[in-house]
């Protein structure tokens, strides 16, 4: 695997050919959606091809002898938001410095010998950092589902899911008209989550993750006549469902 500094770079090596895929977090269980991740399948043409939940640690990664020594820190706006009590505790007057990812904020310490990053083992491994205090989030059972982002179709394992991005008409009860389908089908609908469209102010799309394959019956019957209420209609991909 290639780390990188940004969600954004993993999309762009991926659809370059640079990598066949590419891993991004989608959702904490603390702190919920990555708006990040929804946002770039509005310009990106990658498929989700799978999903993984993974329980994630955060470690103090410094140059730093102690805490008393640390002057900022550097994390992703997510891993500062699940380790927000530990912080206000042992640290409530230092600095805290959103950057795009936990990696780039161990590079950051690297050069910085008063700073420290909110970060994971591999990040403190890749560039050859101590760790001051482990296991510093809030929550013990934090979790993290990724998804993996590529250009192959996956076929059906029989545990699937499907996620779309689609946007409904402009007019009365266009949303229930969107979703109507889904109930009619009895297809379970297990996550729906609206950003900004960026076509105009104001204007809302939604990104809904369903139980099923698109292949399979009965979501392949449901998903055509969705299609035919809604003004943007995308599959994202079917997938097999992540375990712990």
């Amino acid at each position: 695997g290639i780390p990188l500094r940004a969600i954004d770079e993993v999309f762009r090596e991926v659809e370059a050919g640079a990598a066949d895929y590419g891993v991004v977090p989608v959702e904490n269980s603390t702190e919920g959606v990555v708006n990040h991740t929804l946002d770039m399948f509005l310009q990106s043409p990658l498929r989700i091809c799978g999903e993984v939940q993974m329980r994630i640690n955060h470690h103090l990664i410094t140059r730093a002898a102690e805490l008393r020594a640390v002057r900022r820190i550097y994390s992703h706006r997510q891993s500062l938001a699940q380790c927000r009590e530990w912080l206000d505790a042992n640290l409530p007057r230092v600095e805290q410095i959103e950057v795009s990812s936990n990696g780039e904020a161990a590079r950051r310490v690297r050069e910085e010998a008063d700073a420290a990053a909110i970060a994971g083992q591999c990040a403190a491994d890749i560039y050859q950092l101590p760790t001051l205090v482990r296991n510093i989030e809030d929550e013990p059972n934090n979790t993290t589902r990724f998804l993996i982002v590529g250009n192959q179709p996956i076929q059906p394992s029989g545990d699937d899911k499907t996620a779309l991005l689609v946007a409904s008409l402009n007019r009365p009860g266009a949303l229930f008209n969107l979703l109507e389908p889904l109930a009619r089908h009895n297809v379970s609908m297990n996550r729906i989550e609206s950003r900004p469209s960026r076509r105009g102010m104001w204007d809302y799309v939604f990104f809904i993750d369903l139980d099923g394959h698109a292949q399979d019956q009965p979501v392949s019957g449901a998903l055509a006549e969705l299609k035919e209420q809604a003004s943007l209609f995308r599959v994202l991909g079917s997938y097999p469902k992540g375990v712990l």
